[in-house]
């Protein structure tokens, strides 16, 4: 399903791509440009070749009034793909509804390319804070999200799904029913002064900024995993796409940047299994994995390689194997011990004559272990777990009082 469909299943009020245009594609409350033009840069999947471009702090889009946008609203979500090219002088509008008076809601880039969320209710603020600056030349996915006192209680912000954890009041809750009445929306420069918080503040545009695919809910709140999968997932766009064990050979050696997905895997039709080689992701990277098929992808980070932040938005699994070091002991020396891929005969390690102790480096989530020497009994030990780490295995070989040597 392409991403423009992923959203309108969701029902949305109103959704503007701004891919070339500014026409409301779910409603009808089309957009009206000042000094906005379009860039040859796309955000987020199924932008097929630009997005709105903001290039000084005059520029604006707005939209006009709606119930479901600027009116009493007990339930509203707004979400979209934004990007800045350079650092903003404080404060800058990115949406914007109302001005000075009773209501707000408001996603303001604040000092030091922070994101702010703050709505107001007469004297009741609630403002959220980005945990990480956003940094230029990186897309990001943000949603803003208010649900009254009769649903979830919150205002919440997600950035790339993932909810933001600095708020005042520290619990995000506003404590009150309905969103009051509010000026109809902008992006960019307001259309007059703004409060922010309990105090008004001249707001203008972002300068170098993108936008892309935002959109408007009302009437439910979206789950957390609809903001994460659904909006933010299924949008994103790679760094590099790969299908196969030569693809990924070909990035060895590299750090994946800060970026929504690092590497997509396309499908193959059926399972698969991928070995990296040092390869490392930046922290801040929001996906380090998304792989596009309905089997399963069997993903073993070796040499340094840490992947471990996976999407699968076609229903697939994804399992990460980090390799890990599995110990037998103590053994009685001459003893003969083979491992296993669990529930087969493939041959993962082993020795003919041990010492008192076997060692072996494991690339598979489980095996099967088996120790054999004449004279003690046979011992087999199926399906040890090897995804956490080390194993340490214990194993008492025990004389064989039937065992005759001709």
């Amino acid at each position: 399903m392409a991403y423009l469909d992923n959203i309108v299943a969701l029902s949305p009020d109103h959704l503007w791509k701004f891919d070339g245009d500014l026409v409301d594609v779910v409603g009808s409350n089309n957009g009206t440009g000042t000094s906005i033009d379009y860039s040859g840069i796309t955000l987020c999947e199924d932008a097929t070749t630009n997005s709105v471009r903001m290039n000084n702090t005059a520029d604006r889009i707005s939209v006009a009034t709606s119930p479901n946008i600027d009116q009493v609203l007990s339930q509203k979500t707004v979400c979209g793909w934004f990007q800045v090219t350079e650092i903003q002088l404080p404060p800058k509008n990115i949406y914007r509804e109302g001005a000075n008076g009773n209501g707000q809601f408001n996603i303001v880039l604040w000092a030091g390319n922070k994101v702010m969320l703050d709505v107001v209710n007469g004297t009741n603020v609630n403002q959220v804070f980005s945990d990480n600056i956003f940094k230029v030349n990186r897309t990001y996915h943000i949603t803003a999200v208010f649900s009254g006192s009769a649903f979830n209680n919150e205002v919440a912000l997600y950035i790339d799904g993932v909810k933001q954890s600095i708020s005042v009041p520290s619990n995000g809750e506003p404590n009150y029913a309905s969103l009051p009445l509010r000026t109809a929306a902008n992006w960019g420069l307001p259309t007059g002064t703004s409060q922010v918080g309990d105090g008004n503040v001249q707001l203008n545009a972002c300068v170098s900024a993108y936008h892309n695919f935002w959109a408007t809910f009302s009437g439910s709140d979206l789950t957390p995993t609809q903001i994460r999968e659904e909006l933010f997932e299924k949008g994103a766009k790679d760094g590099v796409t790969i299908s196969n064990q030569s693809g990924l050979d070909a990035i060895a050696n590299s750090v994946r940047p800060d970026e929504p997905l690092n590497i997509r895997v396309a499908d193959n039709g059926g399972d698969l299994t991928l070995t990296a080689d040092n390869i490392t992701h930046d922290p801040l990277a929001s996906i380090h994995i998304q792989w596009m098929g309905t089997g399963t992808l069997t993903y073993v980070n070796t040499n340094g390689s840490n992947a471990s932040i996976f999407s699968t938005p076609n229903g697939g699994t994804v399992t990460i194997v980090n390799p890990a070091v599995l110990t037998i002991s103590p053994l009685v020396a001459n003893t003969e011990v083979r491992v296993y891929d669990a529930g087969t005969m493939t041959e993962l390690g082993g020795i003919e004559d041990s010492g008192t102790s076997f060692s072996v480096s494991i690339q598979s989530s489980s095996v099967d272990v088996v120790v054999h020497n004449v004279g003690y009994e046979y011992i087999r030990v199926d399906s040890i777990d090897m995804t956490s780490g080390n194993v340490d295995l214990p194993v008492s070989q025990i004389f064989d009082r039937n065992y005759e040597n001709p």
